[in-house]
């Protein structure tokens, strides 16, 4: 009678288990290649050069992640989400900020929209991405543009100090956000809570994005960073927008995008840059398992002339299954004489810098593995 209460018991317990992980789902992305680029900085001063490496996250970051959702009734349901960027090439990680740097949150959620508490992805790149045309890709996308023209100010230094809770304008910390969906309208936005005594708004962010997904795709987002300094007062450390529309015609999408973000010193309100990036791309379906993309970007700092670039892109993805995609790349980069990393375009991921040298023209050509899971 004990044995099989024992065993009553140990089945049940495992049952118990088998229930709670088939909650939780694991997934993620593994993404490696080769890369060769031209005009790169030397060790000697005023000197480029070529470059060949191993390249980590040519076409997706690469990343883990546990997410899970529990039913609650009447159309109510919990969730969380956590979830690390890695390098493939080395295995290192905590890229962005400890075990779970890109997404640390939980969640209610119903037919109406999602509240969503901790770390996440801004309401506005997920906008800005809908009509980028290479979509935020790893690298040569208007990612590089979204995530760098604001480093100048978010290093944080004694006359700029950082916003800690902006991490790359990509993720949000300590933020609470919501998203509502209404019919082809998809509607999201976040605030960050500064967590700094004696002002409500230093280290704060707030970030919008709406997207409508109709017979034409639009997609409009915005915002803005304070700076993490009480003394600095309301003023604000970047702010940033765009707009984009998409359109589908058979097999061919065309995508152009507008983003215009400008860096003020956080005590004086005075003007840093203003960088203006225009993107235009086409998409077109080869086969059902590949796809090419032509994209062109031009980007320039109001406040810096020949703080400038150009570049083209020419790609191609080939999906060998649902999991695993063949990419190849090249570009070509044409940067001013004061270019600076917040015109960037190329390769700025989390293995690896690869940016034009000012005054000169490089070429990148990429080829690569992707593997989800």
């Amino acid at each position: 009678m004990k044995k099989s209460l024992y065993t009553f018991v140990a089945l049940s317990a495992v049952a118990t288990l088998a229930h709670a992980q088939s909650s939780v789902t694991v997934y993620g992305t593994v993404d490696a290649g080769v890369i060769h680029v031209s005009n790169q900085p030397t060790a000697i001063p005023g000197q480029t050069g070529n470059v060949s490496a191993l390249m980590s996250g040519g076409l997706s970051p690469n990343i883990i992640g546990f997410k899970g959702t529990e039913d609650l009734g009447d159309g109510l349901k919990a969730g969380f989400d956590l979830e690390d960027n890695f390098w493939s090439t080395t295995g290192g990680g905590q890229i962005f900020g400890g075990l779970f740097g890109r997404q640390a949150n939980v969640s209610l959620s119903n037919t109406t929209g999602t509240l969503t508490l901790g770390k996440q992805f801004s309401p506005a790149v997920l906008a800005f991405a809908a009509t980028d045309p290479r979509g935020l890709k790893e690298t040569f996308s208007g990612l590089e543009s979204w995530a760098l023209t604001q480093s100048p100010l978010n290093t944080g230094t004694a006359t700029t100090p950082a916003n800690s809770n902006s991490v790359i304008d990509v993720f949000v910390a300590n933020a609470v956000s919501l998203n509502a969906k209404f019919g082809d309208v998809n509607l999201g936005a976040s605030y960050s809570l500064g967590g700094a005594a004696g002002s409500t708004s230093a280290n704060s962010v707030i970030a919008l994005g709406v997207t409508y997904t109709g017979p034409l795709l639009l997609s409009a987002a915005y915002q803005s960073d304070n700076g993490s300094d009480p003394a600095g007062g309301t003023s604000v450390q970047t702010k940033k927008y765009s707009v984009g529309a998409g359109y589908t015609l058979g097999d061919a999408t065309v995508k152009v995008n507008y983003l215009n973000n400008r860096n003020s010193d956080p005590f004086s309100g005075i003007e840093l840059a203003q960088y203006r990036i225009f993107g235009a791309g086409l998409d077109y379906r080869t086969s059902p398992n590949n796809g090419a993309t032509l994209a062109y970007y031009h980007s320039n700092n109001k406040d810096l002339a020949h703080d400038t670039s150009s570049t083209l892109i020419l790609s191609d993805d080939y999906s060998l299954s649902k999991r695993t995609t063949l990419y190849a790349l090249i570009a070509g980069v044409k940067a001013g004489s004061a270019y600076t990393t917040g015109a960037a375009f190329g390769v700025a991921n989390n293995s690896a810098a690869y940016l034009p040298s000012m005054g000169n023209r490089s070429t990148a050509v990429e080829l690569g593995m992707r593997h989800t899971f």
